[in-house]
């Protein structure tokens, strides 16, 4: 039996071949210290409320890291703040809101759950703003994110006044559609969708006058307001 004979290789195949691991190398190192970089500059800069100037900039980090999940929370943290202050709120709400799901998604533990229930709540409160903000197929997308985003929440934290306030909102903005139109038909389902909401509402405001409920107070003022928007939905809906 004839050995099988190794064929040479070329020496410019073999550098091209070397070239090309060690330009793959440098490039994952250049973007490591690009993104520690940034994320020092997006630290610098928030620390002094700079958020504009946060805001304009590019993030191309996606690796599911800590620093780049920091970068799109932070991101994501100062478009919330410009638009909370009435700064281009369509623009800001939903650059919080993909900046937020971006971070949230590439962030994997956290060592203060508080943290992660506020960058949540910040993401639903988004979602919802822009929202409102929006009209036609946009608005219905947002509406799916949204509600997604309530679940998130509740799973984090069931039953709390938060994600109680988020998920029923979510609810009845799902309902409100069928209300232009509602038949003898939709009524049943529709009135029976919002008075378990409504009735959900009404029992954490009644446990919140007797009891001292974390967020109650930054959340007391939503929930008047929610109770009323569900009371004219029943009553739209002529439900008995």
């Amino acid at each position: 039996m004839t050995p099988q004979t190794r064929l040479p290789v070329h020496r410019s195949a073999l550098k091209r071949r070397y070239a090309t691991r060690a330009c793959c190398l440098a490039l994952v190192l250049i973007f490591s210290g690009c993104a520690s970089l940034q994320l020092s500059q997006f630290r610098k800069r928030a620390a002094r409320g700079d958020h504009e100037w946060i805001a304009a900039q590019a993030i191309a980090c996606k690796k599911a890291s800590e620093g780049c999940a920091q970068l799109h929370l932070i991101k994501g943290d100062a478009c919330f703040r410009l638009a909370k202050m009435g700064r281009e709120p369509a623009v800001n709400f939903a650059c919080a809101a993909d900046e937020l799901v971006e971070g949230l998604a590439l962030k994997g533990s956290w060592n203060d759950a508080g943290v992660q229930l506020q960058f949540q709540q910040n993401l639903c409160e988004s979602l919802s703003r822009l929202r409102e903000l929006q009209s036609g197929e946009a608005a219905e997308q947002t509406l799916v994110r949204f509600f997604e985003a309530a679940q998130t929440l509740y799973q984090l934290v069931p039953e709390s006044v938060s994600a109680v306030y988020y998920l029923s909102r979510a609810r009845l903005m799902q309902m409100e559609p069928m209300l232009e139109d509602i038949n003898a038909a939709t009524r049943v389902p529709v009135c029976i969708r919002l008075k378990r909401t409504v009735t959900r509402v009404l029992a954490l405001m009644e446990t919140a006058r007797g009891h001292t409920l974390p967020d109650w107070n930054r959340f007391a003022d939503d929930y008047e307001r929610l109770a009323f928007d569900l009371g004219v939905a029943i009553r739209t809906a002529e439900c008995r």
